[in-house]
C-alpha cells in the first residue's frame, strides 16, 4: 500500500474519532453546525483521466491492474438551517504493468510486461451544499464543488518498446487541472454518527459512501 494512500487513512481515523466521541456527547437537544465525512468513491475523473491517460502512448495501450478509487476527507459548516459550505481533500491512485501491443494487431495489447506505471492524483476542492431535508436522522441534499487536481505520474521501461520514446527512463509527468464535482442528491442515515451515501459525476466518482460526525 503505498505511504500517502496509508498517510490519509491514518489522518482520517485522528480528525474523525474525536469527532465522533464529541458528537456522542454533545449537542443533544438540536443539529450540530459542523460535519465530517470520510468517504470512498468509484468512477471518478481521476480514474477515468488514468484509464486513457498516461498509459497510452504513441498508439500503444495498456489498461490499469489496481484501481484504488477516489478517497475523501470532507469538512462542512452550516451557515443556515440548509446551506453549507465545506472543503474536500482526496487521494486516488491507479497502478498497471504496461504491456505494450499494436492495436492494428494484437488490441489487448498481451505482448509481454514491458514496464510499470502509476498514477497519483491529490485533489482539494471548496463545496457548496443545500440541504432538501435536514432532521436530527435523516438529511435529503445535493451539492456542487470546484476545485484542482495535482496529477504525478511515472512510467518505467523495463524493455525496449518499438516507436515509444520517453523523456527519461524512468519518466515522470506532473500537472495540474481544474476538476469538479456535481452531486444532484445523497443522503444521511442517523444522528450525530450516521451513514451516507451520493449519486454525482466530477472528482468523487459516479457512487460515494462512507461514515459521518456532527459536532
Amino acid at each position: 500500500m503505498k505511504p500517502a494512500f496509508v498517510y490519509l487513512l491514518l489522518s482520517a481515523s485522528f480528525i474523525l474519532c474525536p469527532a465522533i466521541l464529541y458528537a456522542q456527547y454533545n449537542n443533544r437537544n438540536s443539529i450540530p453546525d459542523n460535519e465530517l465525512y470520510v468517504r470512498e468513491g468509484i468512477l471518478s475523473r481521476a480514474e477515468a483521466n488514468g484509464c486513457t491517460g498516461p498509459p497510452l502512448l504513441h498508439n500503444f495501450i495498456s489498461m490499469p491492474s489496481a484501481l484504488t478509487g477516489a478517497a475523501f476527507i470532507t469538512y462542512r459548516h452550516f451557515l443556515t438551517e440548509r446551506f453549507a459550505v465545506g472543503l474536500s481533500a482526496d487521494l486516488d491512485f491507479e497502478i498497471g504493468d504496461l504491456s505494450y501491443g499494436n492495436p492494428k494487431t494484437n488490441g489487448t495489447g498481451n505482448d509481454g510486461t514491458s514496464g510499470h506505471y502509476s498514477v497519483h492524483a491529490y485533489t482539494i476542492a471548496p463545496e457548496a451544499l443545500f440541504a432538501y431535508v435536514r432532521k436530527k436522522r435523516f438529511m435529503a441534499y445535493g451539492y456542487a464543488g470546484a476545485g484542482v487536481t495535482f496529477y504525478d505520474d511515472n512510467c518505467t521501461l523495463y524493455t525496449s518498446i518499438p516507436y515509444v520514446t520517453l523523456p527519461s527512463n524512468p519518466y515522470d509527468y506532473r500537472v495540474t487541472n481544474f476538476n469538479f464535482q456535481v452531486t444532484p442528491i445523497g443522503f444521511r442515515f442517523g444522528r450525530n454518527i450516521a451513514g451516507f451515501m451520493e449519486l454525482g459525476v466530477g472528482y468523487k466518482g459516479i457512487f460515494s459512501a462512507g461514515l459521518s460526525a456532527r459536532f
